[in-house]
């Protein structure tokens, strides 16, 4: 139950950070909002990057853990692609991030797979 209201509360959080970047103009943005925002998407990040870790009891978790971390790789792979042909068709102007976060994304799935596959 503690992990469910850990991922409620991470969900929370990124909502509120988002709805203060959507609803409070970002282009008249202070500094001191703008580290503010900056701190708070940093410690998303370090929290998000320890959802799914801990002791592993049973077969059924590291499946479980498997498919939430292919689920996210194929979210992520999908919302990097939209962004691009949105930026393509609609804008005409590719912003080079969306391609540098895509890459990184299959890139490091590659990487890790050969890895593993050829560890011993």
């Amino acid at each position: 139950m503690k992990v469910i209201i850990y991922y409620l509360l991470l969900l929370v959080f990124i909502a509120l950070v988002a709805g203060s970047l959507v609803l409070g103009r970002p282009q008249s943005m202070g500094m001191q909002q703008m580290l503010g925002i900056s701190a708070a998407l940093i410690l998303y990040v370090i929290a998000m990057s320890f959802v799914g870790e801990g002791k592993n009891q049973d077969e059924r978790q590291i499946l479980h853990k498997n498919l939430s971390n292919r689920a996210g790789l194929v979210a992520g792979s999908v919302i990097f692609s939209l962004g691009i042909l949105y930026q393509l068709f609609v804008s005409h102007n590719i912003d080079y991030w969306l391609w540098a976060g895509l890459i990184a994304i299959n890139l490091t799935k590659i990487i890790s797979l050969i890895f593993l596959e050829n560890r011993n």
